[in-house]
């Protein structure tokens, strides 16, 4: 397994006639396949486009080169409708936020690691809250422009635990009918009000809820804080409705204050997928 770090900058070299033919400028990702397709190599001699070589074609990936056959396997991109429309796409993965199936932020990708063997992506590593995680292939859905989304983190788990929670009551809750018929009841004791008070209780209850789902909902994580910290002083490529209903224009730096009405995760992701590249 190899970082992508360790890759960019490798020189080129072509076994037939053993010469360096370039070095490693960049990398080509398929978002679909999860893999990389090709590199883009940095030739000095060439001033009509960029170059890149298939991974298919690579005999080896080391520490201190990689192999190619010979130097014809070398394309160019203009000749290349394929890494034409990859190179399109864009998807870089490196610095992208990492947002879990449920829509919550938890990191950012800080590396990408590839099986030498196929090309293919073995798993990513991002920061979150201080630490470095690493998410498997078989675990992320998709590789965005913008987001890795994976399968929650820890979700498995934790529903684990509600399950065997759950079991446990159901254990204790070994109660029949018969053990309260013996307990005397005086249904003339029992105040349960006028059908007003009972309406009007109802109400709070429904109101008390919504307030918990709102505060629910606000409660960042310490990624998600640094991430509204992060968004002063930038701009978004569209106009976004703020959770106050306040109107946050496209082109219009973000202030501190219009940060304090971004209090849902749905308006968080908004601001971030729209962030006006710098």
């Amino acid at each position: 397994m190899k970082p992508t770090r360790e890759i960019i900058g490798l020189r080129v070299i072509s076994i037939s006639d053993g010469t360096q033919v370039g070095v490693v400028k960049d990398l080509v990702l398929n978002q679909q396949s999860k893999s990389l397709d090709f590199m883009i190599i940095d030739q000095p001699s060439d001033y009509f486009g960029a170059k890149v070589i298939p991974y298919a074609d690579i005999l080896g990936l080391g520490e201190f080169a990689i192999t190619i056959p010979y130097p014809d396997v070398i394309q160019d991109v203009a000749q290349n409708a394929e890494v034409q429309n990859l190179l399109k796409q864009d998807i870089r993965v490196i610095g992208t936020q990492v947002l879990t199936k449920k829509g919550q932020l938890i990191g950012a990708v800080t590396e990408i690691i590839i099986d030498e063997e196929t090309g293919h992506i073995a798993s990513c590593l991002f920061e979150s809250e201080g630490q470095l995680q690493e998410i498997e292939v078989e675990k992320i859905i998709t590789l965005g422009k913008e987001l890795l989304i994976i399968e929650g983190i820890g979700e498995a788990a934790a529903s684990n635990q509600e399950i065997i929670m759950i079991s446990n009551e159901e254990d204790n809750q070994t109660q029949t009918i018969d053990d309260f018929q013996d307990i005397p009841v005086e249904v003339n004791s029992l105040d349960f009000g006028s059908v007003e008070e009972v309406d009007l209780l109802e109400e709070e209850v429904d109101t008390i809820e919504e307030h918990d789902a709102f505060e629910q909902e606000a409660d960042f994580n310490l990624f998600e804080q640094r991430q509204l910290q992060y968004f002063i002083g930038k701009k978004v490529d569209k106009d976004i409705i703020l959770d106050n209903a306040d109107l946050l224009r496209a082109g219009e730096c973000i202030t501190s204050e219009m940060v304090t009405h971004i209090t849902t995760r749905s308006t968080l992701m908004e601001v971030t997928s729209h962030l006006q590249k710098s």
